[in-house]
């Protein structure tokens, strides 16, 4: 067992990067099995559970950090809850639905388990990323939606009336939801690197890519982006006194908005919002801030009706439903069963794993992300990084499946967890 441990800590920075390098290939692996076999069931899912089992042994056996205590702690409470919860979906429902729940639970808690033991292993080994590790990682998952699209043979994005292309992979929303939080540290490597010919690249395909996917959320993300650029060299230049920096900067950002006008209303981007609009019937978007229905289904795509439906079964449910959660399946055994999802992951969360899943879930996630965003440094490494971390909780909220999605969530550990190599300027 020594001799295993001592192989473990030896190799462990390369078992965490190759991990993150194999990402894409999981997705890929796991659309191609599932639009093509009809299985749902794939190596991904397997790979992912290993790789969380591992993180499980680190915490339990390897970890000699400060906090391994409290790893240990946490780690004992999700396990303990997970058990509960298990009871009270043999006594409430049956057997039957055991490896439903069981399976979402395991998926919600992903997060909070890899969060932990990644922060302890990259203080314990001193692990810092090479930010082109998770540039690589990135383009990949934009090559394999780029050449299904050129070569129309990726799966579509929706199901109906609406159209975009989500590559290979399953999900344009999850795939989405990765690109979008993994472009700040793209942001900061274009800038830091200044290879031109590299920037280019990155920046035509994602474009090309963004537009193309016929989703919302990597267009406003990357919007949000370069304004948190923006922002940070304007402010910084203003106290350099930079005037020249500063209209050259202007000037170049109005030149792109003006040709953004232009070219945006010939994407799949812009002809799914006119056909969501279209759907609903109204003519002008300010009539969405004043009437709820227009609101839940243009910005939240019907997440508010979701959730409030789901909030109706939860106040039905007994108290210890609402303490531990009422699970993945509402309605179970009767003809109202239903297993759709509110999308909104705080919701979600809540109501699906109670207050006492909720508690010990943002126990453990949100003093991570606010050591992170108290950060003073004003560096433009410390405003990427808060950005995708903003990035993070507002998609939870508007886009979900970024906190209890595995596919998605070890991004958001790697983000809010890890630690990164400085980039050396070219």
């Amino acid at each position: 067992m020594k001799t295993i441990n001592k192989n473990i800590e030896k190799y462990i920075k390369n078992i965490i990067l190759i991990f993150i390098i194999i990402q894409p290939i999981l997705d890929l692996t796991a659309g191609l099995t599932q639009n093509i076999l009809k299985i749902n069931t794939t190596i991904s899912s397997i790979i992912r559970l290993i790789f969380l089992l591992f993180c499980i042994y680190y915490i339990l056996v390897l970890d000699k950090t400060k906090e391994k205590k409290k790893s240990i702690i946490y780690t004992i409470l999700i396990t303990v809850y997970t058990t509960i919860f298990s009871l009270l979906t043999i006594i409430y429902k049956d057997t039957n639905a055991l490896t439903y729940e069981l399976k979402n639970t395991i998926n919600a808690f992903y997060l909070p388990i890899i969060l932990l033991s990644l922060t302890n292993m990259f203080k314990q080994y001193d692990i810092k990323i090479n930010i082109k590790t998770i540039v690589y990682t990135y383009m990949t998952y934009i090559i394999l939606i780029l050449i299904p699209n050129i070569t129309n043979t990726g799966f579509q994005s929706y199901a109906i009336a609406k159209d975009g292309s989500s590559g290979w992979f399953t999900s344009a929303n999850g795939v989405g939801n990765i690109l979008s939080i993994l472009l700040p540290i793209i942001i900061l490597y274009l800038i830091k690197s200044k290879n031109i010919i590299k920037a280019l690249l990155i920046i035509t395909t994602t474009l090309y890519v963004f537009l193309s996917m016929g989703t919302k959320v990597p267009i406003l993300s990357l919007v949000i982006c370069v304004i948190s650029t923006l922002l940070f060299y304007i402010i910084k230049w203003i106290k350099e006194k930079e005037k020249t920096k500063i209209l050259i900067t202007l000037f170049t950002t109005i030149i792109i908005t003006i040709t953004s006008i232009l070219i945006i209303p010939k994407t799949t981007f812009y002809k799914n919002i006119q056909i969501h609009k279209e759907y609903l019937g109204f003519k002008n978007y300010t009539e969405i801030l004043t009437n709820y229905e227009l609101l839940d289904h243009f910005v939240f795509s019907q997440r508010l009706t979701f959730l409030k439906n789901t909030n109706k079964n939860y106040l039905k449910a007994n108290v210890l439903e609402k303490t531990f959660g009422i699970g993945y399946i509402e309605n179970y055994g009767t003809e109202s069963v239903s297993t759709k999802t509110i999308e909104i992951d705080y919701a979600e969360i809540f109501y699906r794993n109670g207050i006492i899943g909720f508690v010990i879930f943002f126990s453990i996630l949100l003093p991570n992300i606010i050591k992170k965003l108290k950060t003073k440094e004003k560096t433009l490494e410390n405003t990427e990084l808060k950005t995708s971390i903003i990035l993070i909780l507002l998609l939870a909220l508007f886009s979900g499946h970024i906190l209890i999605t595995p596919a998605v969530s070890i991004f958001v550990a790697l983000i809010i967890g890890g630690k990164y190599e400085k980039i050396n300027q070219r």
